[in-house]
């Protein structure tokens, strides 16, 4: 199995669904935490990544291929599709009308308003400007912060998820690389992931400026 592709089963089977960026943000942490307590523990977070790998072993043969993989993405895009259109179909007719889509434009003009009116006077000026510009700045400082640690902490400790060289991923390596990754994010040791834990830097995707 190539490096390249070693690299995106990782972050996509194993990484990426159990985000912890997804747990803080989302309803995933639903998914994940069983017993609603607010902590991710280990029973938890590995359930939660064999039902992905099965999700994702569609002829059932204990292994994931790369052809796999990409079938499973390509549903996952589907079902995220269908789902934003049928947000847009208010009266799920099966149909998006003029009037759905100017509400829904109208609604994230709202939205936008509401994060540029920095301090709510129904207005955007040079003060939101300003307030908005220290804010992304403050943020940034600290992302990157965050970043530098994290990639201080796993240099050299990308573990190979296909440890036999087969050319596919079998749960057994699954779950080897699911656990480190636990142990790595359990940065006191004691078997569960609390809320700080549960978060990571949010990465490139959410490093890039934004005007206005």
């Amino acid at each position: 199995m190539s490096k390249l592709f070693t690299h995106i089963l990782t972050s996509t089977a194993i990484i990426s669904t159990l985000s912890v960026s997804a747990f803080a943000s989302n309803p995933m942490l639903d998914k994940v935490d069983a017993n609603k307590d607010g902590l991710i523990q280990l029973s938890e977070f590995t359930i939660t990544a064999e039902l992905k790998f099965a999700e994702m072993d569609a002829d059932g043969n204990g292994l994931v291929t790369k052809e796999e993989r990409k079938a499973h993405r390509a549903q996952k895009g589907e079902v995220r599709a269908k789902a934003k259109f049928a947000k847009l179909d208010s009266n799920s007719d099966g149909s998006v009308s003029e009037a759905e889509f100017m509400a829904a434009k109208d609604a994230r003009k709202e939205r936008a308003m509401k994060r540029r009116d920095v301090n709510g006077d129904g207005q955007v000026d040079q003060e939101d400007r300003d307030a908005r510009k220290a804010k992304f700045k403050k943020k940034h400082k600290k992302m990157s912060k965050e970043m530098k640690a994290h990639k201080g902490q796993h240099a050299g400790k990308r573990a190979k998820v296909d440890t036999n060289g087969d050319g596919a991923v079998d749960l057994a390596e699954h779950q080897t690389a699911v656990l480190a990754r636990f142990e790595r994010m359990d940065k006191n040791a004691d078997g569960v992931l609390s809320a700080d834990e549960q978060r990571k830097p949010s990465g490139k995707r959410h490093g890039k400026k934004r005007h206005g």
